[in-house]
């Protein structure tokens, strides 16, 4: 089970190629599947649609390869759900029990058509940031009508593609961030129908997700080849500056992927989830070496250290695989997908891992209040 996003205390999950949501015993409790698209499209891609995306395949291959994901799920109006699998974009109203084909993202786009930091809902929009390669300019789409038809927002080759879009609850306003050369790397705004970085230029500007404080925001570096990996604190208020500069409150040994707030009797504290990455980075510079950990981990901390002192909540070993001792094959990252809730309540969902593979897992305010 791969973890998704829902509204409230409702959250989605997909397992292969079925959507579903998650009880409050973190349990899967599925409800529709995604169909194989009727597109024209190569023999081949209609072939592997199916047994490449179904779970009982992945569960074949990951000895070899480790248990990858193809697949996202995302809410954005009440019973309306969007999907992907691979390239291919899906939409539901009816709370994920059918589901229709209503685009087809760039062919070269990652794994998962967009990363599950790319959709975002602000000011009745709903946003997308694709996540290509190479060939095709970053693009963000927009969405007036709850997903059902989209155009291009914004289009640029300043970065080599988006890693997500986030709507900021203190302000009205849509952030993104971008990567993944240091010239390309970059944590911004979407305004008037373009891309406004606040900050870019090196490493420490390449993130994934940010985390929203009343006065502040939060992310860790996306860099699997630094010597030290980075959590930084913007203050709002250098927010336009000529060339702000963020605050350094913290380290990881791993590339930081998602973040999440919690809010637990009046305090917000803030939630990091590392990867343990697989590979070297292809944008790196010649000569370097992946220096992630092999444990991918989630770190919190809080507002009564004024998000300093980051404690390690959980953290899980990334499962051990055939491909990872022969050169050129396909061997996944570990990854830490993460929830808050309503209620409260951090969900955590490792993947890939050696243990707690595609659980979910809920940290409630007394195990956040214990690490004080």
């Amino acid at each position: 089970m791969k973890l998704g996003s829902g509204p409230g205390n409702r959250v989605y999950a997909t397992r292969g190629l079925t959507v579903g949501s998650v009880t409050a015993r973190g349990e899967f409790e599925p409800r529709g599947d995604l169909p194989n698209p009727r597109v024209p499209f190569s023999g081949k891609q209609r072939v592997n649609f199916g047994p490449l995306n179904r779970w009982r395949t992945r569960r074949l291959l990951s000895p070899f390869t480790g248990w990858y994901t193809t697949t996202n799920v995302w809410a954005v109006a009440d019973g309306v759900l969007l999907a992907t699998v691979g390239h291919h974009l899906y939409r539901s109203v009816d709370d994920g029990r059918s589901w229709s084909h209503v685009r087809e993202l760039p062919f070269d786009s990652g794994p998962m058509g967009s990363l599950p930091t790319s959709v975002c809902v602000a000011d009745g929009r709903v946003f997308l940031a694709e996540y290509t390669f190479e060939t095709e300019p970053a693009r963000v789409l927009v969405s007036e009508d709850d997903g059902a038809s989209w155009r291009p927002y914004l289009e640029t080759r300043d970065h080599r593609h988006f890693h997500g879009v986030f709507s900021d609850p203190y302000s009205d306003t849509v952030w993104a961030t971008a990567g993944d050369t240091d010239e390309e790397s970059a944590i911004g705004r979407l305004e008037d129908g373009a891309f406004r970085p606040v900050g870019t230029g090196s490493q420490r500007w390449r993130a994934v997700g940010l985390a929203f404080l009343p006065d502040a925001v939060v992310w860790g570096m996306d860099c699997s080849y630094a010597e030290e990996v980075r959590l930084f604190r913007l203050p709002r208020d250098a927010v336009g500056e000529q060339a702000p500069r963020p605050e350094q409150i913290g380290t990881a040994d791993a590339s930081v992927y998602y973040a999440e707030t919690v809010s637990v009797d009046g305090e917000e504290w803030v939630a990091l989830a590392t990867a343990a990455e697989s590979g070297v980075d292809d944008t790196s510079p010649a000569g370097s070496v992946n220096t992630c950990s092999r444990s991918a981990r989630v770190l919190v901390a809080g507002s009564d250290s004024n998000y300093e002192a980051w404690h390690e909540l959980c953290s899980f070993d990334r499962r051990r695989t055939v491909n990872e001792h022969v050169s050129g094959l396909p061997d996944a990252s570990a990854y830490v997908f993460i929830e808050s809730t309503g209620r409260g309540e951090l969900l955590v969902n490792p993947f890939n891992t050696a243990t707690r593979h595609g659980e979910v897992l809920a940290f409630g305010p007394d195990d956040l209040s214990a690490l004080r």
